[in-house]
């Protein structure tokens, strides 16, 4: 279905597997970052990604990894997106580029004004990504995003129950939800198949809406 697309990242057990089978989001997200609680050990990635439904695509986070790190993963075919959260100019993204060739590669923004945002305007990833950078799970200022016209994924603070919210006031092309869907800092079979079904109940409320005023 079309709409908002949502990713629940930091997936690291093999009980993970099974929550997003269930739940079926639109992307499942390894992070392959030692200092993360959600690290996960690039040997281990392919065996998860086995685990998980083919039409769920995977994306693997880094931060300050050498592109010859992030080419090695994305070859072993664990992933199908690379998500970069470290440092990373455009020429980096480009040279890292040339090496993958169709890869699609997606870069982190940290969001603290409209200045921020207009570096992540010109950014030359396929897709931005826009959060606080804090990893705290806490959301920016939403209303910083009304006139930021190039499509993006919101993350940052995103649970169940404002992801409605989220959508509505956003609008953006997909949600990145990682510890709004965790208990005790492990995912929740529950809260992701909640998350995932707020998304589409709204795409479905808004297109219904959207019919209804046209007709």
């Amino acid at each position: 279905m079309s709409g908002t697309k949502i990713k629940i990242c930091g997936l690291f057990r093999p009980q993970d597997a099974k929550y997003v089978n269930d739940a079926m989001p639109d992307y499942a997200g390894f992070v392959f970052y030692e200092k993360s609680r959600r690290y996960l050990p690039p040997e281990e990635a392919s065996k998860l990604r086995e685990a998980i439904d083919p039409k769920i695509r995977t994306v693997g986070v880094f931060v300050g990894s050498s592109k010859e790190q992030i080419a090695q993963i994305y070859r072993e075919g664990s992933i199908s997106i690379i998500q970069l959260h470290g440092d990373e100019n455009d020429a980096y993204l480009e040279e890292l580029r040339g090496m993958l060739p169709g890869a699609e590669i997606w870069k982190a923004h940290k969001i603290r004004s409209e200045k921020t945002l207009e570096a992540a305007a010109k950014c030359v990833a396929d897709r931005v990504l826009l959060d606080n950078g804090c990893g705290t799970g806490e959301r920016f200022d939403w209303s910083l995003l009304l006139s930021f016209r190039r499509p993006f994924i919101l993350a940052g603070g995103l649970t169940p129950e404002n992801i409605p919210e989220a959508v509505k006031l956003c609008r953006p092309y997909a949600l990145d939800v990682s510890s709004g869907v965790e208990t005790d800092g492990v995912k929740d079979g529950y809260k992701i198949l909640s998350a995932v079904r707020a998304a589409r109940k709204y795409e479905i409320s808004r297109i219904q809406a959207d019919s209804q005023s046209c007709g």
